[in-house]
């Protein structure tokens, strides 16, 4: 079923639950930043996997005074055992060898006739084995998307490799006969401004651009475009998008163009200014059903506040990553919104506080130049914040 003029919220979940998650594959850690994880994953170790030390000094056994016996070699496991009141110089994460009852700092520690003097408590400034997690213990969930922090965490518990989900493969065109590549305009054409921009947002949101074209306004010159992305073999497609031609002008083929792969609609209209005219579809290529084809409108704002409210749900979606939750702000000032619409809104965070960019007709860019996100006004519903990607 078609949703028509759907309400932000309801697009919104429609764009999430359209589409499901594509094949896994497995990628070494130092690939693994900014992939989705596809599978839960468990410490294959204690952490840490010995009892170590947390300080540089002296790890000792009963009361002092100590007497120095020796050293415990960094990255190893000592053959010496401790008796009582012996001491082993340490390093911080050195093993805790048998008999070593607490780690006395070296700074705390004074050294007389081979012997350490200083006060120690059971225990102290040692790391027991499986402090931070334990062997089989859940670490990071199931659609997580992998940063550094979580790629070191993960090597620390054992992992050499992950399965995350592949990125999704995206073919981009930009429909326009007025549209111009290069150079400043001239004869009534404008600058491509969405050309240079979406292949990186795309990229920020973890997908992959394959195909990156222009078109001009003729519906078989798109068809055939699409169809030969689609029909790849080497790099297979899951998403089609555009920008422009969604409306119902005499030169809008995009529905045209989706009637010829036989697409079905899943989004024709959101009741939001900026990008009421966003078409979304499932078309068909090759033995694959459920290619993703979202239409973008052709203002620029329009198409940036449409993509990053409807596309990264779907590229999410693709990725199987976890849907994100919209963190709510306050604004600095009241927005008119049109009755029975939502309104995205380009502003900037200054003290907790989103304000207003200027600019913000949907031709325009320099609002969202300036801006760090958009705001999400709608009559009845909590103000919510969608980043841009930096």
């Amino acid at each position: 079923m078609t949703l028509i003029e759907a309400s932000w919220d309801a697009a919104l979940a429609i764009s999430r639950n359209s589409f499901t998650s594509l094949p896994t594959q497995s990628l070494s850690l130092s690939d693994a930043n900014g992939r989705v994880l596809a599978i839960d994953a468990h410490s294959l170790c204690n952490l840490p996997a010995f009892e170590t030390s947390a300080m540089d000094g002296w790890v000792v056994s009963g009361s002092g005074p100590w007497k120095i016996i020796g050293e415990v070699k960094t990255g190893q496991i000592s053959d010496i055992s401790l008796g009582v009141s012996q001491c082993l110089a340490i390093a911080t994460g050195g093993v805790i060898p048998d008999g070593g009852q607490a780690v006395v700092q070296w700074e705390l520690a004074q050294e007389r006739d081979g012997c350490i003097h200083g006060a120690s408590e059971l225990g102290a400034n040692i790391r027991p084995a499986g402090a931070e997690s334990k062997k089989g213990e859940l670490l990071i969930c199931t659609g997580t998307l992998l940063n550094p922090p979580k790629i070191g965490l993960l090597a620390a518990a054992g992992y050499d490799e992950v399965i995350v989900t592949r990125r999704p493969r995206i073919a981009l065109f930009f429909l326009g006969d007025e549209l111009m590549h290069s150079g400043v305009p001239v004869d009534g054409l404008v600058r491509d401004a969405l050309g240079p921009q979406l292949p990186a947002m795309l990229t920020a949101f973890g997908a992959e651009v394959v195909v990156s074209d222009c078109v001009t306004d003729d519906l078989d010159l798109l068809v055939s475009k699409i169809s030969v992305a689609i029909q790849s073999q080497d790099n297979a497609i899951d998403m089609v998008i555009t920008t422009g031609g969604t409306a119902d002008g005499p030169r809008d083929f995009i529905k045209s163009a989706i009637a010829a792969f036989g697409g079905e609609y899943v989004i024709d209209r959101v009741k939001v200014r900026p990008g009421y005219h966003i078409l979304l579809a499932k078309i068909a290529a090759q033995e694959r059903k459920n290619v993703a084809f979202l239409a973008l409108p052709g203002n620029p704002q329009s198409a940036i506040a449409a993509l990053i409210s409807f596309g990264r749900p779907v590229i999410d979606a693709l990725c199987g990553a976890t849907p994100t939750v919209l963190s709510t702000v306050q604004m600095s000032q009241e927005m008119k919104v049109q009755d029975g619409f939502a309104r995205l809104v380009p502003s900037v965070i200054e003290n907790n506080m989103c304000i207003p960019t200027d600019y913000l007709s949907s031709h325009m860019l320099r609002g969202v130049a300036a801006a760090d996100g958009f705001v999400l006004v709608s009559a009845g519903s909590p103000t919510r914040w969608l980043p841009i990607p930096q």
